[in-house]
């Protein structure tokens, strides 16, 4: 899958040393970030995957599971989202805009709008997967939502202005009997 990243691939990428590199920085007591963040921002994605590989090659163990026990709060996942495969982080943040009360367009406009239809299928592949529900189901139940809360809204404000305007007439008669 072609990404549009604005990290280029690093032309000198030697995997078992940035293997080592990673180890390194989190086996001393108080984990390296700074040596963590050089390595992984000055890598593209599908070398971030390659490196997780040979992590997991060279020392029996994944990679992102060390760093999540490494790491802390933003910066935990600030890194997390640069180790995850593009597809997978799209359906993450594509499921995230979903389950706030008020979709986020943007959100799902910034990853929609500029894919190919592979990279669609293929993001819309990782949400079921994850999910195991439909994109397709959940962006729909999404705007029949929205479409039923602006109803909604507006009916309210139409009985309140109808409230409004029987409270105003009580008022006035009530001024006139009083007067």
């Amino acid at each position: 899958m072609a990404c549009r990243g604005t990290v280029t691939a690093f032309s000198k990428v030697d995997d078992q040393a940035d293997t080592e590199t990673l180890l390194e920085a989190m086996k001393r007591l108080g984990t390296n970030e700074e040596s963590i963040l050089t390595l992984l921002t000055f890598r593209s994605n599908t070398q971030c995957q390659e490196i997780a590989v040979a992590f997991r090659t060279s020392f029996g163990r994944d990679l992102l599971d060390d760093l999540k026990s490494e790491l802390t709060r933003k910066f935990e996942k600030l890194i997390v989202s640069l180790m995850k495969q593009v597809r997978l982080y799209d359906a993450y943040e594509l499921k995230a805009a979903l389950k706030r009360a008020r979709t986020n367009e943007k959100v799902s406009t910034e990853i929609l709008v500029p894919r190919t239809p592979l990279e669609l299928v293929s993001i819309k592949q990782a949400y079921e997967e994850k999910y195991g529900s439909s994109l397709e189901n959940d962006v729909i139940g999404d705007i029949r939502m929205l479409v039923v809360l602006h109803f909604t809204v507006g009916l309210l404000r139409l009985m309140m202005s109808s409230m409004k305007t029987k409270w105003n007439r009580m008022l006035r008669t009530s001024s006139k009997l009083g007067n």
